[in-house]
C-alpha cells in the first residue's frame, strides 16, 4: 500500500575518478560500498470503528464504506466516511519523525476521483483527513501535501478517516465507487 522512502547515511568506502584523455576508454566503472545506519518503521493499516479492513498478505489494503445514500454524500454525513488508524511499528529508536503524503492517480482538488467503470458514480471522490478535521482539512492527494506525526501518533497510530465527496457541487450521481491512494511514509 505505501512506497516507503527514508534518509541515510551512507558511508563510501572508496571512489575514485579520473579525468580521462582523449583516446582513452570512453567507459567509467565505480564501484562503492554503503551502510544503511537506519532503519525505518512498518506501516500498517488498522480497523478503527465498524469498518472492516482487508490486508492481501503484500500490504495492500482495502476498506469498504457501506452502501450510502448520495444525500450522506452531498451532506458531508458521516454515513459517507470510515475511520481507520495508520499504525507505525519496528521502528529504529533513532526514527524521531514521520511524514505522511498521499497520492492518487486522478484528482479533483482534494479528492481523488472515481475510478469504477460500467455502472459508476459520477462527481464523487474520497479524501483523506486527521479524524475530526472539518472537510477543509483533506489532505491534498498529490503528494507534496505533508501530515507530520505526533509523539503520540508515532507510539499509539494516526487516526484517519476517509470521507467520500462531490467533487462537483449538486453534480453527484449515484453507482459504483472505486478509488486507490498510495501513502508514502518519509522517516527522519
Amino acid at each position: 500500500m505505501a512506497i516507503q522512502t527514508f534518509k541515510c547515511v551512507i558511508a563510501v568506502a572508496f571512489l575514485s575518478l579520473f579525468i580521462l584523455k582523449s583516446g582513452q576508454a570512453t567507459d567509467l566503472n565505480v564501484d562503492f560500498v554503503a551502510n544503511v545506519l537506519e532503519t525505518t518503521c512498518n506501516i500498517s493499516l488498522e480497523q478503527d470503528g465498524n469498518i472492516n479492513i482487508n490486508n492481501d498478505g503484500m500490504d495492500n489494503y482495502s476498506l469498504k464504506i457501506p452502501d450510502v445514500r448520495l444525500e450522506k454524500v452531498i451532506n458531508a454525513d458521516v454515513a459517507a466516511q470510515a475511520d481507520f488508524k495508520l499504525v507505525a511499528t519496528g521502528c529504529s529508536a533513532n526514527v524521531m519523525k514521520i511524514t505522511t503524503r498521499i497520492f492518487g492517480s486522478s484528482i479533483s482538488g482534494a479528492l481523488i476521483n472515481n475510478e469504477a467503470t460500467g455502472d459508476a458514480a459520477s462527481h464523487i471522490g474520497m479524501g483523506f483527513k486527521r479524524r475530526n478535521s472539518e472537510d477543509s482539512a483533506f489532505i491534498l492527494p498529490n503528494n507534496s501535501d505533508a501530515i507530520q506525526w505526533s509523539a503520540d501518533e508515532m507510539s499509539n497510530g494516526l487516526p484517519m478517516t476517509v470521507a467520500l465527496r462531490e467533487t462537483t457541487a449538486g453534480a453527484g450521481t449515484i453507482g459504483s465507487f472505486r478509488a486507490k491512494a498510495t501513502f508514502n511514509f518519509t522517516y527522519e
